[in-house]
């Protein structure tokens, strides 16, 4: 039996041909972060010990919810992001002018593409899967685990 495109993107991405139901630990190719659930990922991270990202290039930081800032709560928000992509020298930090709907900006500027395994904590980030991609959102704590893991 032929394999579905998820099974075949897992395939590809663990080197074995794996079918629905088997349980898989794959590389993640990009890790989205936004500002309203990264700053929980980031104190999970930094509770863990963590000092370096896995894959620092295969992680963004969209500001795409509470930029401009409505209140003192969101620029809090904002701030944790900042500082966290500044520490980290993030190659892929899109703040206020370089900034979109994360799910529209990622693909316009060539980071995610078909075959690629995308998470999220951000429920739209399956829209990816249009491109062709394995996208599913998931905890602002599974992002934290993938940050140190990739």
């Amino acid at each position: 039996m032929g394999q579905t495109i998820t099974e075949k993107i897992f395939s590809d991405h663990i080197g074995k041909t794996v079918y629905a139901g088997e349980i898989v630990d794959s590389p993640i190719d990009m890790v989205i972060g936004n500002d309203i659930t990264t700053p929980l990922s980031i104190k999970a991270y930094e509770q863990s010990g963590a000092q370096k990202l896995a894959n620092p290039d295969g992680f963004c930081i969209v500001m795409d919810h509470f930029i401009p800032t409505k209140d003192i709560a969101s620029a809090n928000q904002a701030r944790i992001s900042r500082d966290f992509a500044k520490k980290h020298q993030l190659k892929h930090y899109f703040d206020e002018k370089d900034m979109g709907i994360e799910h529209a900006l990622l693909p316009e500027k060539g980071l995610v593409v078909s075959g690629d395994v995308i998470i999220g904590a951000d429920s739209h980030t399956c829209t990816h899967g249009a491109l062709g991609a394995f996208s599913t959102g998931m905890g602002s704590t599974d992002l934290a685990y993938a940050m140190i893991t990739g």
